[in-house]
């Protein structure tokens, strides 16, 4: 074969040097502008920062700028000091310890995320709002978040905002910016269990004398294999960023990141479940399904610019724009065992593989304006906004099966000749999907302690494209309303209510290769909320219930004509009912802690279960303390815990995953001012649990460590 003419290891090393050059030249690049004897001028840094694990306030669900317990809906923030205490490297961490969150594998790239039993798909960048999907895996699930500050999550419908979308949540991932009038950065070493090493720079000054302009950089590199055999991870990311104040109330935002992702032997689907007897596999947690010669690469590419301007009357008009490209090419296998595997013989599984190459371009803008203004006697808000999105695609790719014999699964050691592709691959689907909108929302003081939201959103959107050779295009245009009711009951309590309508194109087919009608319902949530300590401890207690129709639910099988295609039916009168609970922040001086309990119930006109894959229970706290007479230690730990999960296969019955629990700890030395060692250790029980379980299985990481040395100036 000559594919590894064409895969060499120059990239990795290039990306190396390229860090290498980054933690050598940043410091000094900045070192003229940091040496400057002028005197710097004030910087105004607009923002809200988080303080330890949780927020003063935050825009978050709504645009203005609110208290938590002031917003009328469930919301959680994970604070950068509460990344950097976990450990937490992409988005796949972080989402997997927040609260009322959930999530199932397709295989060992892809990941989905679930709130109150349905899918998330609302992503928002610095509160411009984006879509993201995972059938095609342009690496959505794998965002680093070495240049994000912190991820804010609104559970429930979001449509105000986000326009279409599932009533679950919106995730708004909120990026490092340049804050700093002064030389200022840090360079952290990761090293840890299955030959992980992570290298991370950071840093920040001022551009000019007064400090007015301002950068930041952001480099990092991981390489580590995993608990599969040959599994390998390389993930390369930089990041640049400017922060200018045009004038004292003006300030414009420019910034670019790349980051590129590469796995070698990763899994597509996972392994075989069930032998042809009923009996389950039970593989070892090394035991990988893929062939040595399959690979998964991921390449996104994103510029974005945000102006915002203060007025003096309490005015302000914020803009913001984006532009990301993604790529991804991967060469995958499919162990499909669909005609029997034999537990004897190690007959009855047919090699699959697919070579695709996808594409992905999305531009977007979103402008809007909000204020206070009198009437009656009292003083309100109002805000209103324009968006735009369009996401262009196009998946090309070919698919093989049976190309070589496949006699006995049983003796598998990823030693498998890989098909003959085809020349030029073939387009399996195109097109392009634009979103416009308006939007409105207005605070009223009713009275010194009620306050009612009131707004809307008018949603233009629109398909046109071809699913292999079924063209596709249509479009809706729909107005979603949305209230939301707060009374404090003093100065600690509130109570709350808010209802919101729920629409949501989709793309997915039946197996007749029809496309499923928009999802459409109602959300109600009704709850109570406390802070403490200047609202730098929050909590919250919500009960919600979402009714709705069209649901798109996984059939197991293909969309008549197309091989990679799962198809679709839709799940009528589906209703989803829960509770949940959070507190976070700060307990006491040195002592942050989070704990959040969720709980619902969502089944379909039939009384059935939807989405049994995914737990319907789960309990998860995490805490760090710092004691107040040796404030160089900080050490915590936590636990996630999840209810049992099963998957019924039409074929082999049910496959149950029992409840589990995974206990972590940390512990932080700073063994000098600027330089601090830390410890984390994940899964301490080494639970061996099913982290996939949708027809084919994969495992959850077993018991793990790692090492962490930082240096800061």
């Amino acid at each position: 074969m000559i594919r590894s003419a064409f895969r060499t290891p120059q990239p990795q090393r290039l990306s190396v040097a390229v860090l290498a050059v980054l933690c050598a030249v940043a410091p000094a690049a900045f070192a003229e502008t940091a040496a400057d004897p002028t005197t710097l001028d004030k910087v105004v840094v607009k923002g809200e920062r988080a303080e330890g694990y949780s927020v003063r306030r935050t825009s978050a669900g709504t645009r203005f700028d609110l208290a938590p317990r002031e917003i009328p809906q469930s919301i959680s923030i994970i604070s950068h000091q509460r990344i950097e205490d976990q450990n937490l490297d992409d988005i796949i961490d972080v989402l997997a310890n927040t609260t009322g969150v959930t999530s199932t594998q397709s295989d060992s790239e892809r990941t989905e995320f679930y709130a109150r039993g349905f899918y998330i798909d609302a992503y928002q960048f610095d509160g411009l709002p984006t879509q993201m999907v995972q059938n095609w895996s342009y690496g959505d699930s794998g965002l680093d978040l070495a240049l994000y500050d912190r991820v804010e999550v609104v559970r429930g419908a979001t449509g105000l905002l986000s326009g279409a979308g599932n009533p679950s949540a919106s995730v708004n991932l909120i990026r490092k910016h340049a804050d700093s009038a002064e030389l200022a950065g840090s360079v952290s070493v990761n090293v840890g269990s299955w030959g992980r090493t992570r290298t991370t720079v950071d840093v920040g000054s001022a551009l000019n004398a007064s400090g007015t302009v301002r950068g930041r950089v952001i480099g990092s590199y991981l390489d580590t294999d995993g608990q599969m055999d040959r599994y390998n991870q390389r993930k390369t990311l930089g990041y640049a960023v400017i922060d200018a104040d045009l004038t004292p109330d003006t300030q414009l935002s420019v910034g670019y990141d790349y980051q590129h992702k590469k796995a070698t032997a990763p899994t597509w689907g996972g392994f075989p479940m069930w032998f042809s007897d009923g009996t389950e596999t039970n593989y070892p947690t090394s035991f990988n399904p893929s062939p040595d010669w399959t690979f998964w690469d991921t390449t996104s590419k994103r510029a974005f610019a945000t102006l915002q301007h203060a007025f003096g009357n309490g005015w302000k008009f914020k803009i913001g724009a984006t532009h990301d490209r993604t790529d991804a090419d991967d060469k995958l296998f499919y162990p499909f065992y669909g005609g029997g595997f034999n537990k004897t013989t190690g007959a009855g599984v047919l090699p699959m593989a697919g070579y695709y190459k996808t594409h992905r371009k999305v531009d977007g803008v979103d402008g809007y304006v909000d204020g206070p203004f009198q009437l009656f006697g009292r003083e309100h808000q109002f805000m209103a906004g324009l968006s735009y999105n369009k996401r262009e695609y196009v998946n090309t790719g070919d698919f093989q099966s049976a190309w070589a014999p496949l006699d006995n699964y049983l003796t598998w050691t990823g030693s498998f000749p890989e098909p003959n592709w085809a020349a030029t691959l073939p387009t399996q689907s195109q097109g392009t999907i634009k979103q416009k909108a308006a939007y409105a929302a207005t605070r009223l003081s009713l009275a010194d302690p009620l306050k009612l939201i009131l707004g809307a959103r008018y949603t233009d959107w629109s398909l046109d494209g071809t699913e292999g050779a079924t063209l596709s295009r249509f479009s809706h245009k729909v107005t979603t309303p949305y209230a939301g009711l707060v009374f404090d009951i003093n100065d600690t309590w509130s109570t709350y209510a808010s209802y919101t309508e729920i629409f949501q194109p989709q793309t997915y087919r039946n197996q007749q290769g029809r496309y499923l009608d928009p999802v459409d319902g109602k959300s109600y949530e009704v709850g109570v909320k406390g802070a403490w300590f200047d609202n730098r401890l929050n909590a919250s207690l919500a009960v919600f219930r979402i009714e709705q129709d069209n649901v798109a639910q996984q059939t197991g099988g293909f969309v008549d004509g197309s091989a990679n295609e799962y198809a679709y039916v839709a799940a009528r009168g589906t209703v989803s009912r829960g509770v949940e609970f959070e507190l976070n922040g700060e307990l006491a001086p040195g002592w942050n802690a989070t704990f959040g309990a969720s709980r619902y119930v969502a089944k379909d006109i039939n009384g059935s279960d939807i989405n049994t894959q995914l737990p319907q229970t789960a309990i998860k706290a995490y805490t760090s303390y710092t004691p107040q007479s040796l404030t160089a230690l900080t050490f915590g730990g936590g636990v996630n815990w999840q209810n049992g999960i099963y998957y019924t296969d039409p074929v082999y019955g049910r496959f149950n995953q029992d409840a589990y629990a995974l206990v972590g700890a940390f512990v932080r030395y700073r063994i000098a001012p600027q330089f601090s060692v830390q410890a984390n250790l994940n899964n301490l029980l080494d639970k061996k649990y099913y982290a996939q379980i949708y027809g084919y299985g994969g495992y959850g990481e077993g018991r793990n460590g790692s090492l962490t040395f930082t240096w800061s100036f």
